[in-house]
């Protein structure tokens, strides 16, 4: 059967979120597809930015979001818990559902701002920790081909013990 207007672009919404985006609670890609699969609930959801004004509030997050990663919110109980909010939509069925889908990043801070400048600082030394010893795995096996090539039994060892300890 086909759905009303209303709700297949609702359901379209809902799908392209699905396809887009992680959410940042893998449940709750289980929930979406339960409100897909009610037609009654889609028909009562309105897809909003601001869950203000609803009495009966759903959140849902996509990774990367800086927003809860799940919460369903009815009158002055408030769930995280998808499960939950499955049993409270299936004793009854509020008039108006709000519904926010949130992908937007994180609002920036100077400690958002000092932690990505700390991520910056430890993937360059990995990175010159990294070629330092690549390079300096070249050079050893550079040596040990010249060992060999003297028939220099004491240093091979000597060079293989130290090319097996950096990896």
């Amino acid at each position: 059967m086909e759905r009303p207007r209303g709700t297949k672009s609702k359901a379209d919404q809902i799908k392209a979120f699905l396809e887009q985006y992680q959410p940042k609670l893998s449940e709750a890609r289980g929930f979406l597809q339960f409100m897909l699969s009610k037609e009654e609930i889609l028909r009562r959801t309105d897809l909003v930015s601001d869950l203000t004004g609803y009495d009966c509030a759903i959140l849902v997050s996509a990774k990367g979001s800086g927003t809860w990663p799940f919460l369903f919110r009815r009158g002055e109980k408030v769930y995280t818990k998808t499960s939950q909010a499955v049993v409270e939509l299936m004793k009854s069925l509020p008039e108006r559902i709000g519904l926010c889908l949130s992908t937007a990043p994180p609002p920036w801070s100077e400690e958002r701002e000092e932690f990505l400048r700390m991520l910056a600082r430890w993937h360059d030394e990995v990175f010159h920790e990294d070629l330092e010893r690549m390079t300096r795995r070249q050079e050893l096996l550079r040596q040990i081909d010249g060992a060999l090539d003297r028939r220099d039994r004491e240093l091979f060892e000597q060079l293989s013990a130290e090319l097996r300890r950096i990896g």
